[in-house]
């Protein structure tokens, strides 16, 4: 996954700042808001209910956000079936191999290990599996892509492309833990950060190296559907 490849597709400076100020309220400020107001109704939705219009609420985000850069994207795409469909096969490849590494790991250094978020998607398809399923596997990707591919990998890529992987990985790794933090110990939190690392990695190298964000779209709404029938 060395090879230097090359993203054409831009995000313009509005994509960007809006980006950017809706990533920081989403992970910071906007689930409080949401809860809150919730409590404030009584309560009105079981927790997968809850999260499913979080996801939806996120993803009509991101269409009004990013239309124009996933208009271009999926032009890009159309234009090289091929290589979407290669970049696709082999990055899936990629991140269960890598996947299964890090479970071992993980594994061998704590037998009793626990994923917190994992655990907490289980507890809701009880709640409704439907919405979750609907949520994780087309909402989520989306919206995620657009802001830690897209948002972030996307603009560090063409300054500092080891800077680009590292800081999307990171930062894709923590808006799945933050809010366990208070679950883990310290040693727990950095493994559960581990544990996201081969995805970061694999869904950014399948976006440079089909050129269309669509690639770590389709990669990440396949692997959160067999997720999903995992857990289930």
């Amino acid at each position: 996954m060395s090879k230097h490849h090359c993203i054409t597709v831009p995000l313009s400076r509005r994509e960007t700042t809006a980006g950017i100020l809706y990533l920081l309220l989403q992970m910071f400020l906007l689930p409080t808001l949401i809860s809150w107001g919730f409590a404030l109704m009584g309560n009105p939705f079981n927790e997968a209910e809850m999260n499913f219009l979080f996801f939806l609420m996120n993803f009509l985000v991101t269409l009004v956000i990013f239309h124009d850069y996933l208009s271009k994207n999926l032009r890009q795409a159309a234009r090289h079936p091929i290589l979407l469909l290669q970049s696709v096969i082999l990055g899936l490849a990629a991140y269960y191999a890598s996947s299964f590494l890090v479970s071992l790991v993980i594994i061998l250094l704590d037998p009793g290990y626990a994923n917190y978020n994992d655990e907490a998607i289980t507890s809701m398809l009880h709640g409704n599996g439907f919405l979750i399923l609907i949520g994780t596997s087309v909402l989520v990707p989306p919206f995620e892509e657009c802001m830690f591919r897209g948002l972030v990998f996307r603009n560090l890529y063409g300054r500092n492309r080891h800077l680009g992987y590292a800081v999307s990985m990171l930062l894709f790794s923590l808006v799945h833990i933050t809010g366990y933090i208070g679950l883990y110990t310290l040693p727990q939190l950095l493994m559960a950060c581990l544990q996201y690392l081969p995805a970061g990695l694999c869904l950014a190298w399948s976006y440079a190296r089909a050129d269309t964000i669509f690639a770590p779209i389709l990669i990440h709404a396949a692997v959160n559907f067999i997720s999903f029938n995992m857990l289930r």
